[in-house]
């Protein structure tokens, strides 16, 4: 299917016509796999103020994403992540299941999590720390199956188990005229 004609054509298929998107959503209860079905709507409005132009996508290996949706959760993390970043002006984005990004369903054994992907924006720029753990040398020493040149490793844990080398820094691709 081809964009809507005269309107925007959308992200990954989605077509967002006005202002509200309705969704079907269903669920399963992972010991009884009982299941239900919801119809949510959702009314889009743009957030406040502009997107951070500096974002951080870090691969959460020891949640599910269910545990990184409160806002509590969400709050440690942050905490964890202004370590590493030397920012206070952090903010959550987007929190995405690994399983929504190929990952694999974990074996049913205790302690087994599926991944979390947190996605954190910022108006400055990433810390040395951050900066090195994505640089050239660190991807080439992941494929390597090493881990990335960083300093900043330890200030997740314990809470936080960050698999460095799938982190993702976006920086702003023009910077506005002082």
């Amino acid at each position: 299917h081809g964009p809507v004609p005269g309107g925007d054509p959308g992200v990954g298929g989605w077509h967002l016509q006005g202002s509200l998107l309705g969704l079907q959503v269903l669920a399963y209860n992972r010991h009884t796999y009982e299941t239900v079905a919801q119809r949510l709507v959702i009314t889009i409005v743009p957030a406040p103020g502009d997107e951070p132009p500096y974002q951080g996508e870090f691969l959460v290996g020891n949640r599910n994403v269910e545990e990184l949706l409160p806002a509590a959760a969400r709050e440690i993390f942050l905490q964890a992540t202004a370590g590493v970043w030397e920012r206070d002006d952090l903010h959550v984005i987007n929190v995405t299941s690994a399983l929504d990004r190929g990952g694999r369903v974990p074996l049913p054994i205790e302690g087994r999590k599926e991944g979390v992907y947190v996605k954190v924006g910022s108006h400055g720029a990433f810390s040395p720390c951050l900066a090195s753990a994505a640089s050239p040398q660190s991807r080439f020493r992941c494929s390597l199956g090493q881990q990335p040149l960083a300093s900043c490793y330890d200030t997740f844990a314990p809470h936080f188990t960050i698999r460095w080398c799938n982190l993702t820094l976006v920086r702003p691709t023009s910077l506005p005229a002082p």
